[in-house]
């Protein structure tokens, strides 16, 4: 993440249908210029009824690169999202987050997180939505 510096941004946009022909993908890409060099960045998104993924990489002025793969899916009462993140320096960090709702406005979830040092952290428990009216 970059926190200080002036940057430039210079981004292509491009939209294209996909099979099935309800998906859309979404392609950007980018350059950032900081105090500490110039970031290159690319990311693809698809969406479709139900689903959202999206890949990035970002690489920086030593070479370095980073990558996230990130999947939501939704429907029928349950919803699913999975994250990928590969460091440049080989470190992985992965987000796994489950829900389903078992009655009107109430969910219980699953969340397992892998960090850098291949620790795993779980939570699991109900949330009730209140409506806003």
């Amino acid at each position: 993440m970059l926190k200080t510096g002036t940057f430039i941004l210079a981004a292509t946009f491009a939209v294209a249908l996909a099979a099935p022909a309800d998906a859309r993908v979404r392609q950007v890409q980018g350059s950032v210029q900081t105090q500490h060099g110039t970031y290159h960045g690319q990311a693809t998104t698809t969406r479709q009824p139900g689903q959202r993924t999206r890949s990035a990489t970002v690489v920086g002025p030593n070479g370095g690169q980073t990558s996230v793969y990130d999947n939501r899916s939704w429907g029928d009462g349950a919803y699913s999202h999975d994250r990928t993140r590969n460091f440049a320096n080989g470190d992985t960090r992965t987000v796994d987050a489950d829900a389903t709702r078992i009655d009107q406005g109430v969910w219980a979830y699953d969340r397992s997180v892998t960090g850098r040092n291949g620790e795993t952290r779980t939570q699991s428990g109900t949330v009730t939505i209140e409506p806003n009216n």
